[in-house]
């Protein structure tokens, strides 16, 4: 069988996340002491996918407009920067009244989970059948993040901020590089929230000391990594052409509002707020941390922990929200990986130089601006057409490379959308890997969707509440299918795309068989030799990545499959009149919800296609 390139997996995150205010399960939305967007159990019966009969209202219900939008300002303003990040004028959604400051996790109330009921009790007021068809998708996306949460909300010592890759030490400094100033308050507040990431850093170590009380610190091979990611920001921030301080003094310079003379005060505050809380913050993290080492109490997957297992279910609810087991997952993996392996030695059989010609495969195209608009092209009879936007491409400081993503993508603000940003970790990503990767972070992935469902204005809690199965499932999705854009060879397309969606799958099942059925870092690396991962030195780094972030892979590749069975689904359904454009468009125009909720509108989709159909 052809050897598998493990090169080709990248760890991608979407970047853009909120800060806590409490503790929470994982992820990015948070009310209070839990988090994320939720699957079943819910509050009262579901069916398994009800394709009922559309009942609902053309209008919008106002009172849960209102509702939601209240929900949305509670969510938005938990924090400033995320607050900044959704919104340039916050006034004009209400948010008036707000304090400057990265959150923090309310130690002495970290398990009220009062302000859940509350919302929960609120949500069932409303009649489902009085509100219109959007409504109705957020009502079911409410109601599964909402119970979710709350189901969970017991588990949340299990989470952590602060992990290799994806913690918040590596986010924090590529958040304040995307701050945008549009007037003097933007500077100043830019300024006051540097001047909190000591504060923020030390209540999170107060979290983490609870933690470590009860054995959950992460291990000592683990914190190393952290504690070396704050050493290399630690000992740059002050840098004077650096991430903090480079970058802000040279886009201070190109503010036409600001005078001289103010600019000059404006660096002169930031360097003080760098060199007085930045590297004070990331230094408590430094120390602090290692005063931690040799407290983990249990070693290997997350299911070694107290409830760990349950934990881990909880994290695959909140982010796909597909009503399937673990070993269903487990068993939907295994298919995919039969039929990959089954396709890819049909189409050895059928031309065998293909397997040297494998390792000479190339989209014949490396830079990025070009790589970008050919996707442009190239997705229009596969997706729906979208305005053109603006885009900026970005490379992570240097500082970054060894411990960040290979690439991110930085969510435009809600009342600004021209400003999209994607960057690119040179270390994380070759040149054989940028065309899928700009799939995943451009077009059709993270911008062309992120920007398609904001062209259908969603309801504002539309915009914070994303579980991250769709979106980064989504993302997945179109980067595999990305292969299909390359050259002319459509049989070694083929092959290569099966490799890397084969991979993807590998991931996933390694993820869960460490996290869920307790795999050792012996047994990870026998399942891998099967496939032809013969380095120890791969599996151990796979190893330790699912014990860092537990689900995240399957978020990501679970999250691809949920798509591909409901493009399967409406296959079946459809025959003749199915269309995969429209397909595309049914999802696009859905948002990001739960699998199940995708599941759950189909056929209503279907209907409305087979009768447009017909009318053409």
């Amino acid at each position: 069988m052809l050897t598998l390139k493990s090169s080709y997996i990248k760890h991608k995150t979407n970047i853009y996340s909120f800060f806590k205010k409490a503790a929470a399960i994982t992820g990015a939305v948070v009310i209070t002491a839990c988090s994320f967007s939720a699957c079943t159990p819910f509050g009262g019966s579901a069916s398994r996918y009800n394709n009922a009969d559309e009942q609902y209202n053309a209008a919008d219900n106002e009172s849960f407009n209102a509702f939601t939008d209240s929900l949305f300002r509670e969510l938005a303003s938990s924090d400033s920067l995320s607050l900044h990040a959704l919104l340039e004028n916050p006034c004009e959604y209400g948010i008036d009244d707000y304090d400057i400051t990265l959150g923090r996790i309310d130690i002495d109330n970290i398990d009220d989970t009062s302000d859940i009921t509350d919302y929960i009790t609120k949500l069932n007021a409303f009649d489902k059948a009085s509100l219109s068809k959007s409504q109705q998708i957020t009502y079911d996306l409410l109601n599964k993040y909402l119970y979710t949460t709350l189901n969970y909300s017991d588990l949340y010592l299990l989470n952590t901020d602060l992990t290799p890759t994806i913690g918040i030490q590596i986010q924090l400094p590529l958040l304040f590089s995307e701050y945008t100033f549009m007037e003097k308050k933007d500077v100043e507040e830019y300024i006051q929230l540097l001047s909190d990431v000591d504060g923020y850093f030390n209540n999170l170590l107060e979290f983490e000391a609870l933690r470590s009380v009860r054995g959950y610190t992460l291990s000592d091979d683990l914190l190393d990594e952290v504690i070396s990611s704050c050493k290399s920001i630690a000992d740059s921030a002050g840098d004077a052409e650096g991430m903090f301080i480079g970058t802000f003094n040279s886009r201070v310079d190109d503010l036409i509002f600001l005078t001289d003379d103010e600019k000059n005060v404006y660096k002169k505050q930031n360097e003080d707020a760098v060199i007085n809380h930045v590297i004070p913050g990331y230094n408590a993290l430094i120390t602090t941390l290692a005063s931690f080492k040799g407290t983990n109490q249990y070693s290997g997957g997350i299911c070694n922990y107290p409830d760990g297992a349950r934990y881990f279910e909880g994290l695959l609810e909140s982010c796909l929200g597909w009503s399937k087991s673990i070993d269903e997952y487990n068993d939907l993996l295994d298919s995919y990986i039969r039929s990959y392996s089954i396709v890819m030695q049909k189409l050895l059989r059928k031309d065998p130089s293909l397997n040297s010609q494998f390792g000479t495969f190339s989209f014949g195209i490396d830079k990025p601006d070009q790589i970008i608009e050919d996707l442009k092209k190239k997705i229009t009879d596969d997706y729906p057409a979208l305005n053109d936007v603006n885009y900026n491409i970005n490379y992570v400081s240097e500082a970054l490379n060894d411990y960040a993503s290979p690439a991110m993508y930085f969510m435009p603000q809600i009342d600004n959308l021209d400003i999209n940003s994607i960057y690119i970790n040179s270390a994380g990503t070759d040149s054989s890997d940028l065309y899928p990767t700009l799939a995943h972070e451009g077009y059709p992935g993270h911008l062309y969707q992120t920007q398609y469902f904001a062209s259908t204005s969603p309801s504002l809690i539309r915009n914070v509440i994303k579980p991250g199965g769709y979106i980064e499932g989504w993302a997945s999705y179109v980067e595999v299918h990305s292969y299909e854009y390359a050259g002319d060879n459509t049989l070694l397309n083929s092959l290569v795309q099966c490799n890397y969606a084969l991979i993807l799958c590998l991931y996933a099942k390694g993820d869960i068989g460490v996290n869920y059925y307790g795999w050792t870092e012996a047994q990870l690396s026998s399942f891998l030799t099967d496939y032809g991962f013969s380095s120890a030195e791969a599996a151990h780094e796979m190893y330790t990545a699912f014990i860092a972030n537990p689900a995240n892979y399957c978020k990501y590749v679970l999250g691809f499959l949920g798509f591909e069975e409901l493009k399967k689904q409406a296959q079946k359904d459809l025959g003749d009149n199915f269309s995969l454009k429209e397909s595309h468009r049914y999802i696009l125009e859905t948002g990001p919800v739960h699998i199940d909720i995708l599941f759950d509108y189909l056929k209503n989709w279907e209907n409305r296609l087979v009768v447009s159909s017909r009318a053409a």
